[in-house]
C-alpha cells in the first residue's frame, strides 16, 4: 500500500506540469459569468484550431484597425489597456494619424512584455506564434469604450458629470474584461495556472496605471 502511495505521487509530481492547466479552458467556463463572456468574445479565437488560423488572423488584424480609427477620431493614443487624450488642434492631420497609430504599437510590446515574462519567469516558450495571433482579441472589448466614448465626444455628453461618470465605468468594465481575456489566454496559450495569469495581468494594469499617473504630474 505504502508502495502505491508513493507510486502515485511520484507520477503525479513526474507530470505536474501537463496536468496544471490544460483542462482549465474547458472547466473554467463552468462558471455562469464566464460562459457568458466567452459567448460574447467566443473561445474560438483563443481556443482555435488549425483550420480557423485565417479566420482568427483576419480577426486579429480587423480589430488593430478598427481600434486605430477609433483612437484617431477620439483623439487617443494608447497605452496598455488606457488611453490619453491629445490636443488635436495642436497637430496636422498626419500626426495625428501616427499617434493613433500607438494602438497597434501598444499591441506589439504589450505582447512582448508578455511572452518575456512567460519566458523568463515562468519558463513557457511554447506556442508563441499562436499566441501573438489571438493576443489582439484581447483588446476586443476596449473597441466597445472607444465607440462609446466617440459618441458621447460627438455628441458633447463629455462635459455632463453624469455622463462623464458613465465613460469612466465602462472604462473600467471594458478593462477588466481585457483582464480576463488576457489571463484566459495565458492559461490556455503558454500553459501558466489562473493564479499566475491573474496574477500577472493585475501588475501589468496596475503598473500601466502607475506610469500614467507620473506622465500626468
Amino acid at each position: 500500500m505504502k508502495e502505491l502511495g508513493l507510486y502515485a505521487y511520484n507520477s503525479l509530481r513526474d507530470n505536474i506540469e501537463t496536468i496544471k492547466t490544460p483542462d482549465f479552458a474547458h472547466r473554467e467556463i463552468k462558471s455562469p459569468i464566464l460562459r457568458k463572456l466567452m459567448w460574447i468574445t467566443t473561445s474560438r479565437f483563443i481556443q482555435f484550431q488549425k483550420k480557423d488560423k485565417k479566420f482568427v488572423i483576419i480577426i486579429s488584424i480587423g480589430i488593430l484597425l478598427i481600434g486605430t480609427i477609433l483612437c484617431f477620431l477620439n483623439g487617443f493614443s494608447s497605452f496598455l489597456l488606457y488611453f490619453m487624450e491629445i490636443e488635436q488642434y495642436n497637430f496636422e492631420m498626419i500626426i495625428q494619424l501616427l499617434i493613433s497609430l500607438s494602438f497597434i504599437l501598444n499591441f506589439v510590446i504589450f505582447f512582448l512584455v508578455l511572452e518575456g515574462i512567460s519566458r523568463f519567469f515562468f519558463k513557457k516558450k511554447e506556442n508563441t506564434g499562436d499566441f501573438l495571433i489571438s493576443f489582439a482579441i484581447i483588446l476586443y472589448p476596449m473597441i466597445f469604450f472607444l465607440i462609446f466614448h466617440m459618441i458621447f465626444k460627438w455628441f458633447n455628453l463629455l462635459n455632463i458629470s453624469i455622463f462623464n461618470l458613465i465613460d469612466n465605468v465602462l472604462l473600467i468594465i471594458f478593462q477588466v474584461w481585457s483582464l480576463w481575456l488576457l489571463s484566459y489566454s495565458l492559461c490556455v496559450k503558454k500553459g501558466l495556472k489562473i493564479e499566475s495569469s491573474l496574477i500577472i495581468s493585475l501588475l501589468l494594469h496596475y503598473g500601466g496605471f502607475t506610469i500614467i499617473l507620473f506622465l500626468l504630474v
